[in-house]
């Protein structure tokens, strides 16, 4: 059921797709959504759940005792790999407005959650002379790149094409290296 879930949510959003489009598409009679799930927001939020566990799977597995510089790369080559992978996924997942009150908070904890991890490493290298950040009257700049890298790195969900002439781990490695470059103090 996510399975068509995430395939009709992807292709026609979410609130213009019917519980009885995704029975439909399972081979099920409409109540039968309701056997493994109690609406269609629990399928999208078990679809967007799924996708985090994926993702942090994916940024645990970079080394936390690298230097910032290799880890802030090992992080955006994963958070890109992922959104590459799981394109639809990826999409579908930012129709966590969609999700009640409670869900919309958990899903927000984790994306920030994301954000930090990116962030402190950015602290790290900034504080250890390898990062150069732009100044910026009254904002942070450290949480600012850390949105811009994460953001530019979500995007790439709605247009990379897996059947382009570049793998999704040759275009990632491009992606972190252009964020590491980009705040590298070593030009």
């Amino acid at each position: 059921m996510q399975e068509a879930g995430t395939r009709l949510f992807y292709n026609k959003g979410f609130h213009a797709t019917s519980v009885r489009d995704i029975t439909e598409a399972c081979g099920l009679t409409p109540g039968a959504l309701y056997n493994h799930f109690g609406s269609k927001e629990e399928l999208l939020y078990s679809i967007i759940m799924d996708g985090h566990a994926a993702l942090d799977r994916m940024l645990d597995a970079v080394r936390a005792d690298a230097p910032a510089p290799e880890r802030l790369h090992g992080l955006i080559e994963a958070f890109v790999l992922h959104h590459t992978r799981y394109r639809k996924e990826a999409v579908v997942g930012d129709e966590w407005r969609a999700l009640d009150e409670e869900h919309r908070d958990e899903v927000r904890r984790l994306r920030l959650g994301i954000r930090a991890r990116v962030s402190d490493v950015i602290r790290e290298g900034a504080a250890a002379g390898a990062f150069e950040l732009p100044k910026v009257p009254n904002g942070d700049p450290v949480r600012m790149a850390a949105t811009a890298a994460l953001d530019m790195s979500f995007r790439v969900a709605g247009w990379f094409s897996p059947d382009g002439p570049v793998s999704d781990t040759a275009f990632a490695a491009f992606y972190a290296d252009l964020v590491l470059r980009s705040i590298s103090k070593v030009r």
